[in-house]
């Protein structure tokens, strides 16, 4: 975490949305659900104060440390985590797992706006965890039960493709430079006029070992949206950093109440 304040001062022109941890399996770890929103208030206030802004990440874990998706294990970490924080109307989610039942029990706790959709991409999962699909949805802003519903960017690349077996694929904002611009290019040849990236806390602090410490960096992610700053320059384009809810007040008509 304490990596975080100096993304303010190299890149402060960007609007970040910092996804503060709160569910079932961090009160069990650390004694209260709250544990990360209390422990760096400092940090989601200083990030406020700049004009950046928090949204809620939770996990469905199981007391056996794997993946549980039952209704009721659902319904638990929604209310102990919303509760928690606040009930906060931005959310992305655990290995950005989402259904029709998670949504709407989301929907009913105060969330408005979900940024975990990643387009044509499934994983049966790891170990008991990381299973996730999003192969029927679109690369377009859409509404589930209420909730807004607004996706990162994927592509294809034909070599991760086939190692991952998904139609797209998608690289956090941390991934190598010379990687990361071939999803770059594919955003710029699309002329789509929205761009969502995100990274894990761990890839800033070279936590992950083995050849994960290799592919992901701070200094990746700086460069990154250098680079990315740089290809929209030389394209013409007028880039403008928001955080995830003043995107979502971008693509959305605010009196459109969406799906019930």
């Amino acid at each position: 975490m304490e990596a975080l304040p100096r993304l303010f001062e190299e890149l402060p022109e960007v609007r970040w949305t910092f996804n503060v941890r709160a569910d079932t399996q961090l009160r069990d770890y650390c004694g209260s659900a709250a544990f990360c929103w209390e422990r760096y208030r400092g940090i989601w206030d200083d990030a406020e104060a700049r004009g950046s802004a928090t949204a809620w990440h939770l996990h469905y874990f199981g007391r056996d440390g794997r993946q549980d998706v039952s209704e009721s294990n659902i319904v638990r970490n929604i209310e102990l985590g919303a509760e928690a924080l606040g009930y906060p109307e931005v959310v992305h989610m655990g290995w950005t797992f989402q259904n029709a039942f998670s949504i709407r029990e989301l929907a009913r706790a105060g969330v408005r706006v979900d940024y975990s959709p990643v387009p044509r991409v499934k994983f049966a999962g790891r170990n008991a965890v990381d299973a996730y699909d999003w192969s029927g949805f679109a690369y377009r802003p859409q509404h589930w039960y209420g909730v807004r519903m607004i996706p990162a960017y994927s592509f294809q690349h034909r070599l991760l493709s086939r190692r991952f077996g998904t139609e797209r694929v998608t690289l956090t904002t941390t991934t190598a430079p010379l990687l990361y611009r071939s999803l770059l290019s594919e955003f710029f040849r699309t002329g789509s006029d929205f761009f969502v990236t995100y990274f894990h806390a761990d890839e800033i602090l070279s936590a992950l070992g083995d050849w994960r410490t290799r592919l992901y960096s701070y200094e990746n992610l700086v460069a990154n949206l250098r680079q990315l700053r740089a290809m929209a320059d030389r394209r013409g384009y007028r880039v403008k950093f928001v955080s995830v809810q003043e995107l979502a007040d971008i693509l959305f008509d605010a009196s459109d109440p969406g799906d019930a």
